[in-house]
């Protein structure tokens, strides 16, 4: 059972992202923004569970996947309370990708490469479609 005071806070975010458009390039955002923070966070564990030998590792790597989720979740996700506004927003979500992405690739896996690619494009895709708008 609810508040009142939760029922008006919710009913004033929206149900879903406005930034997500309809048509094909909004569902190709849609789908790219996705796969890039699962990659992401893929790219968090894995390269946090080198950190370590052992059981270690998969604890350290499940402690960096842990905190990209946190952050994303506290500034990013469409349902944050402390949302980082739109113009920066692109912006700080890039620089998580492109940190996994160079991690990645310090640790000699080429698919940190893509990882930093994918997100520059979905970034240029994302502001074409808010300034399309």
């Amino acid at each position: 059972m609810t508040s009142d005071g939760t029922r008006r806070r919710d009913a004033r975010r929206p149900a879903f992202d406005p930034e997500m458009r309809a048509g094909a390039w909004g569902m190709l955002h849609a789908v790219l923004a996705f796969a890039l923070e699962v990659g992401a966070l893929g790219a968090f564990w894995y390269a946090g569970s080198r950190l370590a030998p052992g059981a270690g590792g998969l604890v350290v790597g499940f402690l960096a996947a842990a905190v990209f989720v946190a952050l994303w979740a506290m500034f990013l996700a469409p349902r944050a309370r402390r949302r980082i506004p739109w113009p920066w927003r692109p912006v700080v979500a890039l620089a998580l990708f492109v940190l996994a992405g160079a991690w990645l690739l310090a640790l000699g896996q080429w698919a940190g490469a893509g990882l930093i690619v994918v997100g520059l494009v979905d970034t240029a895709l994302g502001y074409w479609l808010r300034r399309r708008d």
